[in-house]
């Protein structure tokens, strides 16, 4: 058997708007001026980490702002949908032997609900949810140290994905339909970089 691990927003929840909505609705309380539409352009070429620096939010307020951005997320989850083409790569991986999981910055209660109104709970074997900034890799790490599958793939759409499943020793797989575009992702060398989910099965099949 092996272990598909996937992020959330943005790889199978398309949460780009909603994310931008988010960081607006949360500009005046933390001091930062709302995005702007080429604000947004240039954006997507940057890490989430990087893009928080760029809008001043200093250190000590990022803890802050980041549990008013999750509830800010609750409160848009109807606004929320699933990626195009999702739904049919997720039911053709469920014919092999795979083991699904999700590791994401998002809640865990956020991504129980959406996947519960998508009707996509039953794919899922565990979610560990609220993994900030370059919290994914320390969880890959545990995940892939007593998970005794082979091999063990982390599926995310920014480059603090490929980075977190390069030092978990997992193959990386980005997807350029989420928040950073195609060509930052590929200055970050994943092992495979797809433009959409109908790819997932022949590649993950193949490895």
């Amino acid at each position: 058997m092996n272990l598909i691990i996937f992020d959330f927003d943005g790889t199978i929840a398309d949460s780009f708007d909603i994310f931008i909505e988010a960081t607006n609705c949360l500009a005046e309380d933390f001091g930062y001026p709302k995005l702007s539409s080429s604000q947004i352009a240039r954006f997507r070429k940057l890490s989430l980490k990087t893009m928080l620096q760029e809008l001043g939010m200093p250190k000590w307020k990022l803890p802050f702002f980041l549990r008013r951005f999750r509830k800010e997320l609750n409160r848009l989850m109807p606004e929320l949908h699933l990626v195009n083409g999702m739904k049919e790569a997720l039911v053709e991986l469920s014919k092999e032997d795979y083991l699904f999981g999700i590791v994401t910055s998002n809640s865990r209660k956020n991504v129980e609900s959406f996947l519960y109104t998508q009707k996509l709970n039953h794919f899922f074997d565990f979610i560990y949810g609220g993994q900030v900034l370059s919290g994914k890799a320390k969880t890959l790490k545990r995940i892939a140290r007593h998970a005794q599958f082979e091999p063990k793939i982390f599926i995310g759409d920014e480059v603090s994905d490929v980075e977190a499943a390069k030092r978990a020793g997992l193959s990386s797989i980005a997807v350029s339909w989420g928040f950073n575009d195609k060509q930052t992702l590929e200055q970050y060398s994943p092992d495979f970089l797809i433009e959409h989910p109908q790819q997932l099965a022949s590649i993950i099949i193949a490895i």
